[in-house]
């Protein structure tokens, strides 16, 4: 190993402990405090394609969650009833594996199309469903949904770390951690939403 490949080594530093001297103070931060009960185990890695029944990919932010969330919901035993974190885009976590390393699924999402008028009209009174009156059409979409087997990276990673001790897959263990944590704190803003009538349905 030369000099320039030494230097892109980061190796993370345990805490030593905490502060016995100076003042006390209360102090807010923005982190999460987690603990990992089992560090046996491995995050499984799957990389996601979405793609438009003609077979275009899926190109529109916000349409991934929706998609996989259908996933979960219709296809729970062919997934062997897994959990995972999925960060909205390419990327998709399990702890454990699926159970294949390619499955393949066909996802029909409903959505409301805007109110159309038929650009009829007719004497008050005497309108019928087709006249004079706007209209709310359900359109429904199609996704062809592709998850594929990328790799596996173990949970020892995280505690490897916080021991101040070098692991190779440290920053992607720290990835996942953050792709679990931003779909956590979503889900949580939802239902929040939803429940203040700002959101209609789950992201």
């Amino acid at each position: 190993m030369d000099a320039s490949e030494k230097k892109q080594i980061r190796v993370p530093m345990s805490r030593p402990g905490h502060g016995t001297k100076g003042q006390k103070i209360r102090l807010c931060t923005n982190h999460f405090d987690v603990k990992i009960a089992n560090t046996d185990g491995y995050f499984f890695h799957y990389s996601v394609a979405l793609y438009y029944e003609d077979g275009k990919p899926v190109e529109m932010k916000g349409v991934g969650r929706k998609v996989m969330d259908k996933v979960k919901e219709t296809y729970s035993a062919e997934i062997g009833g897994k959990e995972f974190a999925y960060d909205g885009e390419k990327t998709l976590f399990t702890v454990g594996s699926l159970p294949r390393n390619k499955l393949e699924f066909s996802i029909v999402l409903d959505k409301v199309s805007s109110q159309r008028t038929d650009g009829k009209s007719s004497p008050a009174g005497e309108g019928s469903p087709n006249e004079n009156e706007k209209k709310r059409r359900k359109r429904v979409s199609t996704f062809k949904v592709e998850i594929s087997y990328a790799t596996k990276i173990p949970i020892k990673a995280i505690s490897d770390a916080l021991r101040g001790k070098h692991s190779e897959e440290f920053l992607n263990a720290v990835r996942v951690l953050d792709i679990v944590l931003r779909q956590h704190a979503a889900y949580q803003r939802a239902r929040c939403l939803m429940k203040v009538g700002l959101l209609s349905s789950p992201l």
